[in-house]
Parts: C-alpha cells; structure tokens; sequence
C-alpha cells in the first residue's frame, strides 16, 4: 500500500518512516505538500496516488496559537477538508492525528472517545475543527495521542536530559497530569490500525499517566542522571495558553476494533532510552 505521510520533518512522520514494513511511506517536503493552499494539496496526493493518507503535519506550538489563530485554524482545521475531498476523489484512507486539548481537562477518569469535548484554548479549537473535517472523509480515522516524544525532534525528553547535562537545577510541572506516548509506539499502533482497517475515533496513548514531573524524574532515573528537580504548580509559570490540568485519554476502544499494541509509558521510555544511547555511542 502506497502511504503519504504529511508533516514529513517532524517527529511522529520520521517514526512512520522507520516502523512501518509493507507498506511504500512517502513523505513529501513540507514546501510541495502545503497544507495552507488547498491546490498543493490536490497536486500532490492526485500525482502520487495513495491508497492511505497520514495526516502528522499541524501547527502545534501551542502558545503561539493564541496570537495567530488564524493560521492555527487554516493549518490544524481546514486542511483537513481539504485532505478529506482528495482522500475521496482517490478512494484512500485518512488517518487524523489528533491530541488530548480537544478535552478541558477538568474530568476525574480517563477519556473516553465519546466523551465530549471541550476545548479551552485556539490550539484545541483548531484540531477539534480538524477533527470534524477528517469525519467527512469516506474512510477516516482520528487517533488523539498526547505528550509525544521520542530520541530525536523537539520535545520533553531531549529538553529534559540536555538541560540536565547543563547542570541545571530543574522546576517543573507536576499538577499536570497525562500520558506520555513515545512516537515509535504510536507509530506501531497506525500500522496495525491501518492494516485492520479501523474507522472512527480512537484514542492512542501508552498505558498509565504521571504528571510532567513524574516524567522527568523517571527520565532521569532510566538515563542514570542525577539531577536538582523540584516539582512546581502551573500557577507559577503561566502561559498564554491554557493547558488541560488532567488528558489521561482511556485506551479501551483499541481492544474492540482490534489489535492493541500500546505499551505502558515507562515501558515506551526505556525503548527511547536505549534507542538515544544507542545513536549517541554510534557518533
């Protein structure tokens, strides 16, 4: 099966790249597959054909969002439309990566994937937005996933552990709570989700939650560094944009629809660990 990959240069695209067997992945460069101009997009997915569509690009820095919710929405929301009227004209599947901001963050068990949403800030808006246009696709599934990471992009981990070497005494987060979810292991899970053909909404988090300072204390416990971390409240280091303070998604609809292959996140993170160590000895 021939997959297109937006987003080619982030994080969750290069895991696809690397995980995925029997199937051709391309990733077009960001500057021919625009997801501001609907016309790129047509161009593009007419030309090379897909029988499957992986939608990983989307403007996801967050506070930003705020003060250009314009792009967020054309980038996160509308493109989507535009992925969905293509992905029917060739009879190709779309695949939807969605996030945990569709929800406010104020519930007390795991979500649901028919819980309702609620987004509270632009950046949530707009994948909900992208969310609604993905479901007008013929064939389509939205997979919300959270707090991605993995040995190589811009994230928490490798923020974490280069701040560390630094020797830097570290504050964060820890009334936040969620599930980090290693790229590699979402990618896994598209690949068995695409080949048994799901549809609908699924929710594709690793097992467990912990809180952002939870998961840098056990970054630094797997990477055998010791640190000054000290836990600290949201109120103390605001934001423009509101993050949920609980977007634990729950996993149980993976089971019902077929192969649930999601590890626990302390499981996902010695993968990432040992894969770190791993290209680091290799340079």
């Amino acid at each position: 099966m021939r997959v297109v990959v937006t987003g080619g240069s982030g994080q969750l695209a290069r895991a696809i790249q690397e995980t995925w067997s029997g199937h051709e992945v391309l990733l077009p460069p960001e500057t021919e597959l625009d997801l501001t101009k609907p016309e790129a997009i047509r161009t593009v997915l007419q030309t090379l054909k897909p029988q499957a569509v992986v939608n990983a690009g989307a403007f996801t820095q967050v506070d930003r969002c705020e003060t250009e919710e314009g792009l967020a929405t054309l980038v996160n929301g509308t493109a989507v439309a535009w992925l969905a009227e293509s992905c029917d004209a060739l009879k190709a599947t779309l695949i939807q990566i969605s996030t945990d901001y569709v929800f406010d963050g104020t519930a007390t068990r795991p979500y649901r994937e028919d819980d309702p949403t609620h987004p509270v800030s632009a950046y949530g808006h707009s994948k909900l937005r992208g969310e609604e246009n993905a479901a007008l696709a013929q064939r389509h599934l939205i997979v919300r996933t959270a707090w991605l990471y993995d040995a190589w992009g811009k994230n928490f981990f490798l923020t974490m552990v280069n701040a560390a070497r630094q020797g830097r005494a570290l504050r964060v987060v820890d009334d936040q709570r969620g599930t980090p979810t290693s790229c590699r292991a979402l990618a896994r899970q598209l690949h068995g989700a695409l080949n048994e053909g799901w549809q609908g909404i699924v929710h594709g988090t690793c097992g467990g939650d912990t809180t952002w300072h939870g998961f840098a204390a056990e970054i630094f416990r797997q990477m055998d560094m010791s640190v000054d971390l000290s836990p600290c409240t949201t109120a103390e280091y605001p934001t423009p944009a509101k993050r949920p303070a609980y977007s634990v998604l729950a996993g149980g609809r993976r089971k019902t629809l077929g192969t649930d292959l999601m590890p626990t996140w302390e499981e996902a993170l010695e993968e990432v660990v040992a894969a770190f160590r791993s290209a680091e000895a290799a340079r």
